[in-house]
């Protein structure tokens, strides 16, 4: 059976939702870490960013869906930010070594329910030591061009699939964006 392609980011508390939600589904999926946008949708994402009425409207849906799960207090890890390319690269260097999932689930896991900054290396370390994976190697990729340069060749993918945000799952060619279209891409995999 053909995998379903993520797009994901540890920034977005959507993303987070929707692998959780997918995982939890069973689907098989092939991921994609979105930290290098195509330069026809940069300009969508800082106009959107600054949009105080879509900003507000994040923390409360974040704040419902979150609490569905037990999770509070949102509000306060949404305005930390890290350089999301070498938390990435970090996870890359993990899933080349076949802990992928474990380092983003992990991650996942300190950004919202424990509400830690990913930025800090001490997290990412402390990431590495509850799965099993060598720190070393972690934190060196965060520092390696080579896994930079990785992140930013997903950008062609992002263009071949129009994705414009994350989650963003895509399977036989049709594109499910948001935390919400679970139930309806598990059909289309049923179909």
């Amino acid at each position: 059976m053909e995998k379903v392609k993520c797009f994901f980011n540890f920034r977005s508390p959507y993303a987070y939702l929707g692998v959780k939600k997918a995982i939890e589904e069973n689907i098989d999926m092939e991921f994609y870490p979105l930290c290098y946008m195509p330069k026809e949708i940069v300009e969508f994402f800082v106009k959107a960013s600054g949009n105080e009425y879509k900003r507000s409207y994040l923390y409360l849906d974040c704040d419902r869906l979150f609490k569905e799960i037990g999770i509070e207090n949102v509000g306060d890890i949404l305005s930390k930010e890290a350089n999301w390319p070498k938390v990435h690269s970090a996870w890359l260097s993990a899933k080349d070594n076949g802990l992928g999932n474990d380092f983003m689930m992990e991650a996942f896991y300190q950004r919202w329910h424990q509400n830690n900054d990913l930025g800090h290396t001490e997290i990412i370390s402390e990431i590495c030591k509850k799965i099993g994976f060598d720190e070393n190697i972690a934190l060196s990729a965060m520092n390696d061009n080579d896994f930079d340069n990785r992140l930013k060749s997903y950008t062609k993918i992002m263009r071949e699939y129009k994705v414009f945000g994350v989650p963003t799952f895509v399977y036989k060619g049709e594109i499910f964006w948001g935390q919400d279209r679970i139930y309806a891409l598990k059909n289309k995999i049923n179909d």
